[in-house]
């Protein structure tokens, strides 16, 4: 049984645009998580698919943290923790960013993709 129908009632991506380098695929978009946001501005992703990894960054607010976790539950736990990035004075943490990396072998990437095309929603190859 497929899971792709709980994967988009679940988290709802938007997917901005899509880059496809020689090595890389990059994607640029927005989320919408499966319950009501008290905020304004979308919850926006940038992500990254080389030869051997996915990477993503996130907004690190409470939306971002609850997509890293829905994202574990679909791909896996990750390697290493989530690093945060922050931006502007070290002191603050607004516009602070997570940033996640999941390692793959290379004879692993078509199975990662068709499994991040499922969780988006849309094919990302041209």
């Amino acid at each position: 049984m497929s899971t792709t129908a709980n994967v988009h009632k679940d988290w709802k991506f938007t997917i901005l645009q899509v880059e496809a380098r020689p090595r890389r695929l990059i994607l640029e978009g927005n989320v919408s998580p499966p319950y009501e946001r008290p905020y304004h501005d979308e919850l926006y992703f940038y992500a990254v698919m080389g030869p051997t990894h996915l990477s993503l960054e996130v907004s690190r607010d409470f939306d971002g943290e609850r997509l890293l976790d829905y994202l574990f539950e679909q791909l896996g736990a990750s390697e290493e923790p989530p690093r945060t990035q922050v931006g502007g004075r070290q002191d603050e943490e607004e516009g602070a960013l997570l940033l996640v990396e999941w390692r793959f072998p290379a004879d692993g990437r078509p199975a990662m993709l068709r499994r991040l095309e499922e969780i988006v929603g849309q094919s990302l190859e041209k």
